[in-house]
């Protein structure tokens, strides 16, 4: 979880100490690289060598923008690095990376391809070069994260410099640029002083008064490794006896390292050992935080006088609030407090714990309780803070930290299980949803004392169970536990409050009363805005607007979706709950005939959703974007989507949009004259087209009832090409009976653009029929209805059949004004869409007659010659003259080749 004053941290260089040893060669080899336009510069040596002095002293003479990253181990984690890095590099430039930072912010790791085209992009929109400085880089090793850094370097990324300081050479592919010339490269080698910056730093620096050999002997025996110099000066210094520490210094580095350490610390007083073996657990200190581990009152005066005795503690802000020690000091700090009881460490956690937790820095908090192994006191934040992460879509860390500790812990929890039940519900993983819903259960029905009798908590219980109900379709349990939880609910507890009205939302939708839906919605938003809770806010704005697009209110959908978007535009965070806002404005311009911009917004979706990482919605988008190409005349690009979301489905959980790739799937077939696999694929959900229509109830054949009328609509479509080829054995009055019962449920219920679709389909099955004056009615129904919110699109799909039905509607004279004026405007989109085109050109071939269309039907179907004669009751010649007719009109000398063309003719 960022935080202002931990972020403003760690995008903060180290303060470079006014007196150092100067490394103008080091400097000047930089300069190059970056001067002859290299990617990459690293600097890689063990701890101690002084490369963060080193780029620190480049970085002051170079004119480039530049912002320094600092790493530690936590950062080994794809969320929390690219986070820390996007806000890296929006120090050089705010709009990059913003399209994942509230992805990013929100817990959600997008896709590495994601991840390197979003930030690549940005990056490129930057005039200037700039350099991005990872220090620390040995601690990162997730492979997600080097691939992405790989790719970056890899592509044209020009104005970026990175800058890598380093204990250990990184998997990246160093090799290839410095085979390329992209790399400049400082090492232990070079980083090592030699004999003249050897008593610049000791005698200078250090303001220690060695002779010439005493400066050699302490070369030699550290072999230039500033910090054994650093750690030989604070043993010496004001001793009268430097020899003695010269000559004892030998073996390798980790003896040195470790006698001179001893020499240090022995030279310190008790109270400052101390407050160095206690402090070395954190790893940032300032005074209050230091004074809150080691119990004293002075942690702003012994950081500053560690710091003036040049003891490795390096700050990280000019003012000198904070600090950190050197690695190196760190980690030889840590040796020895390991060697402490562990229990008086562990209180040094949870003191630090206490700290942080005063601070609002829960996400520190509980990483120092885990570090005492102090479980109850990590559940107890953990309660009081994941639901409202959860509700504000932070995943992916309060499921980290229900991992990080013994499921025992959190079994006795009621708040703990709570948010573990919304977060699952939000996931749609129902298989480990289970246990927590069991778990409650018991809780609630154990005891109704302590947790379990907290009115706010059995209120969210309620609100949960009631939305696991209405997905079950039990909307009257559903409504009846949304209203208790309503009641219980404590006045002012606004998180309580919006789960109720959720519930209730969801409850009224089920039961298809509109009305109340849309208040409990409204009441969500309004809280909201009270609050100024922009989480909330957008749950209730998406809810509101999908059940305004699903009943056809497309002007007030508009409204709500394109207000909440221009919203989170001028606040310059995309939320991944955004997908679904983009999705309810596409469908809307769909309906409107608006088809580049529907196609933009169903785009926009897709990239929010693959970003956020939600497959369905993926799923969903690419059904509208398969339909927006079959719109359009586009049959193997609709097949291509529809085809990558069926493939998709096979792999995720597709749950309530499994039905609508289905549906698309066969409507695609059907355009292409793909008959029998369309049945096919409606046979596997309950759906018979032989010896009379029949389907089975929803309960039985879908996730819900809508997704299952969806299936319907399309075996009407079906139906219809049954009845237009002449199929034996196809009843079309149970097809025109189950239409009248779907469009009557439709709107009874208010689902006005299913309705329109269902009159439309029956109207072509009551023509198809030779029932002209029942067609006619469906037509001029479905066109009172479409009108006053524009829905244009329903109409197009139907072809040429409904743009000859309304053209005989505005011929005849019996419609409103307003109606004539839709009417014109439909009949213009017609003649503006792609089918309409391929008409044209079907036209300029020579059109087909009727008993050429249907010999040609027949062989689609994969009649043989002697079955079409015998179907339509004529002789085998006859058959051949059709067919010989029908290639010349095409153009084509094949039966396989005649199909496909009268298919991209759109004849069939």
């Amino acid at each position: 979880m960022l935080t202002s004053a931990l972020q403003a941290i760690k995008l903060r260089p180290p303060a470079l100490s006014p007196k150092r040893v100067a490394r103008p060669q080091l400097v000047a080899r930089l300069k190059a690289g970056w001067e002859e336009g290299r990617r990459v510069s690293l600097v890689s040596a063990p701890a101690g060598f002084g490369k963060t002095t080193c780029i620190l002293e480049w970085l002051e003479k170079l004119n480039a923008p530049a912002v320094w990253l600092s790493l530690d181990s936590a950062d080994d984690d794809p969320g929390r690095f690219f986070s820390y890095f996007v806000a890296a590099l929006q120090g050089v430039d705010e709009n990059i990376g913003r399209e994942i930072e509230g992805v990013l912010q929100a817990g959600q790791l997008p896709p590495e391809e994601i991840l390197v085209t979003t930030l690549g992009n940005d990056v490129l929109e930057i005039e200037g070069r700039f350099l991005i400085v990872l220090d620390d880089f040995q601690v990162i090793q997730d492979p997600l994260i080097l691939r992405v850094l790989e790719k970056l370097i890899a592509g044209p990324l020009d104005p970026l410099h990175l800058v890598i300081l380093t204990r250990e050479d990184p998997s990246l592919p160093l090799a290839r640029l410095r085979a390329g010339g992209r790399l400049t490269e400082i090492r232990a080698a070079d980083l090592r002083f030699d004999s003249a910056e050897t008593a610049s730093f000791l005698n200078g620096v250090m303001d220690l008064s060695l002779g010439e050999h005493e400066v050699g002997a302490l070369e030699e025996r550290t072999e230039g490794w500033p910090v054994g110099l650093h750690l030989a000066a604070l043993s010496i210094k004001d001793r009268s006896d430097p020899s003695r520490i010269i000559n004892s210094l030998g073996g390798g580095r980790r003896h040195i390292l470790n006698y001179l350490a001893e020499e240090v610390l022995n030279r310190q007083s008790e109270k400052t050992r101390r407050f160095l073996l206690q402090t070395a657990i954190l790893e940032k200190l300032t005074g209050g935080l230091c004074d809150s581990v080691t119990g004293g009152e002075d942690g702003a005066d012994q950081l500053e006088r560690l710091h003036r005795a040049n003891l490795f503690l390096i700050p990280l802000d000019e003012e000198r609030r904070w600090y950190r020690y050197h690695a190196l000091f760190a980690d030889l700090l840590r040796d020895r407090t390991a060697a402490l009881a562990k229990e008086e460490v562990a209180g040094w956690h949870r003191r630090a714990a206490g700290w942080y937790e005063r601070a609002d820095l829960p996400d520190e908090a509980i990483r120092h309780y885990l570090a005492a192994a102090d479980y109850a006191e990590a559940v107890r934040l953990i309660e009081a803070h994941a639901m409202d992460l959860v509700m504000r879509w932070h995943i992916k860390t309060v499921d980290g930290w229900m991992r990080s500790i013994p499921p025992e812990w959190f079994e006795r929890s009621i708040r703990a299980n709570l948010a573990f039940l919304w977060m699952l519900m939000i996931r749609r993983e129902y298989e480990r949803l289970v246990q927590h819903v069991r778990r409650l259960h018991e809780l609630f029905s154990e005891s109704q004392s302590g947790e379990a009798s907290d009115p706010s908590l059995r209120a969210k219980w309620l609100a949960l169970q009631s939305m696991m109900q209405s997905a079950q379709r039990r909307p009257e349990e559903s409504l009846r536990l949304a209203q208790e939880a309503r009641t219980i609910a404590p006045a002012g507890d606004f998180q309580t409050a919006c789960l109720s009205f959720l519930a209730l939302a969801g409850a009224y939708e089920a039961m298809e009363d509109y009305d109340r839906a849309e208040e409990a919605y409204q009441k969500i938003i309004g809280e909201s805005r009270r609050r100024e809770n922009s989480a909330y806010d957008l749950l209730g704005v998406t809810g509101l607007g999908l059940l305004a697009v699903t009943h056809g209110k497309l002007h007030f959908a508009h409204e709500v979706a394109a207000r909440a978007i221009e919203r989170m535009r001028r606040a310059g965070v995309l939320s991944p709950a955004s997908q679904a806002l983009y999705g309810e404005l596409g469908t809307i311009y769909y309906s409107w005939h608006r088809l580049e911009d529907a196609d933009r917004e169903f785009r926009r979706a897709i990239q929010v959703s693959a970003v956020s990482g939600f497959s369905d919605s993926k799923l969903y988008y690419g059904v509208v974007l398969s339909r927006l190409h079959q719109i359009e005349g586009n049959l193997d690009e609709a097949e291509r989507e529809i085809l990558e979301s069926a493939r998709l489905m096979q792999s995720v959980a597709a749950l309530v949009v499994r039905e609508e790739v289905i549906a698309q799937q066969a409507r695609v077939y059907l355009a292409q004259g793909r008959l029998p696999e369309a049945e096919a694929l409606l046979a596997a959900e309950g759906f018979s087209f032989e010896g009379g229509f029949s389907c089975g109830e929803p309960e039985a054949n879908a996730v819900n009832p809508r997704s299952w009328a969806a299936l319907s609509a399309v075996a009407l479509r079906i139906l219809l090409h049954r009845v237009l080829a002449g199929r034996e054995g196809t009843d079309a009055e149970s097809g025109v009976a189950l239409a009248g019962r779907l469009a009557g449920e439709a709107l009874r219920n208010g689902y006005v653009p299913f309705a329109i679709e269902i009159l439309l389909l029956r109207a072509r099955i009551h023509s198809a029929s030779g029932n002209e004056a029942q067609s006619r009615a469906d037509y001029r129904r479905a066109l009172e209805l479409a009108e006053p919110e524009g829905m244009i699109s329903a109409f197009i799909e139907e072809g040429a059949p409904a743009r000859e039905a309304l053209s005989g509607l505005l011929a005849d004279g019996r419609l409103s004004k307003t109606q004539r004026t839709f009417c014109g405007a439909v009949l213009a989109a017609f003649a503006e869409s792609g089918a309409a085109k391929q008409a044209a050109e079907a036209e300029g071939l020579g059109l087909l007659t009727e008993r050429e269309r249907e010999v040609l039907r027949l062989i689609a179907e994969g009649l043989r010659y002697e079955e079409v004669a015998e179907r339509l009751v004529v002789s085998l010649n006859t058959v051949r003259s059709h067919v010989k007719a029908i290639y010349g009109k095409l153009g084509v000398n094949n039966r396989t080749r005649a199909i496909e063309t009268a298919h991209q003719l759109r004849i069939l």
